[in-house]
């Protein structure tokens, strides 16, 4: 996720509101006291990442939030962005090799705040903050987005880690990342890049490199043809059920019929009801989305003719992870 159009918290930045308050003899709205449950990683240097894990990040403004990193006689303010009410990025500055410190996140107007009982040891190695590769899109043509998934995977800027391909010497081969972009501390998505003429983009592990460390791929990613063919997702059979009352009532239900099944490609899927044209083709009347049991149901104009339910085909995923496969149940005749 890009710091880009966000605002990125300082001590300094909350200031200004609590100044104007006093000046104008108010004081702070009373609002409850933000909480603490985890951090992570646990262990990193200066420049890394640490995701704040809580409640109540965000009742108050943002500019009034202070996210300090605190040791017996050493306090550090330091960059972050608030994510939502449970989730605060912070990136770690001034802190001192081996030594422990606990997180305070606080209101300027309130700055006792809550102190957090897990601690982040300042380390000079990259610790617990060292970028990993877990999975990755594996086969893409220039121009294709890419998912890399990991963990630490946002630079101290917040925006997401630096990708390149192979040949990793040559600019040209840094990939850039998607817009919108929708980089996080566990996925990066980026666009195979071409390379350049002198060392286009070629087959071999993806680099990941962030503010604290570097990682390669432990397997290759791939360019088609003729090494692989494009991930378009894996196949999944359905069949769908319809029932027609005169009255123009119609419901029915929408399975998988995979053992065991597949039940993303049954629940919240579009069904159509289709009333069959003179001469050939079908024509759609309603439209229902199945419930999370693959249940559905509509109302139509029940004229005499025939009908039926087709659930269309349905891709799964950005990339495409998975499809679902066309189905129709049999005709029904109404008059």
């Amino acid at each position: 996720m890009s710091s880009k159009g966000r605002h990125i918290g300082r001590r300094v930045a909350g200031v200004g509101v609590a100044v104007v308050l006093m000046v104008l003899g108010l004081e702070a709205p009373a609002m409850a006291a933000p909480a603490i449950t985890a951090l992570s990683p646990t262990s990193g240097p200066n420049d890394c990442t640490v995701v704040v894990t809580g409640s109540g990040f965000a009742v108050f403004p943002e500019a009034s939030v202070d996210v300090t990193f605190e040791a017996p006689g050493d306090i550090n303010p330091v960059d972050f962005i608030v994510i939502d009410d449970t989730t605060i990025w912070a990136a770690t500055s001034g802190l001192s090799n081996g030594v422990s410190y606990n997180v305070r996140v606080s209101d300027l107007g309130t700055p006792a705040g809550t102190l957090s009982t897990a601690t982040f040891i300042a380390t000079a190695a990259a610790g617990g903050c060292a970028p990993t590769i877990t999975s990755f899109t594996p086969c893409a043509s220039p121009g294709d987005v890419v998912v890399i998934t990991g963990t630490n995977l946002i630079a101290s800027d917040f925006g997401g880690a630096e990708v390149r391909f192979s040949p990793y010497d040559d600019p040209d081969n840094i990939a850039t990342h998607t817009v919108p972009d929708v980089d996080d501390v566990t996925s990066l998505s980026v666009i195979v890049p071409s390379g350049g003429t002198a060392h286009p983009t070629v087959d071999g592990p993806i680099q990941v490199i962030t503010d604290v460390g570097s990682v390669f791929s432990t397997t290759s990613f791939l360019l088609p043809p003729p090494d692989c063919a494009p991930v378009t997702g894996n196949d999944h059979a359905r069949a769908i059920t319809f029932k027609l009352k005169k009255s123009g009532a119609a419901k029915g239900v929408v399975s998988s019929t995979e053992d065991p099944a597949f039940t993303d490609c049954a629940a919240a899927v579009p069904v159509k009801i289709q009333k069959k044209k003179k001469g050939d083709g079908w024509k759609t009347k309603a439209t229902a989305t199945t419930d999370d049991t693959g249940s559905y149901s509509a109302t139509i104009n029940a004229k005499p003719g025939k009908y039926r339910a087709l659930a269309p085909k349905v891709s799964l995923g950005d990339p495409v992870t998975d499809v679902c496969l066309k189905t129709k149940s049999a005709a029904r005749k109404i008059g």
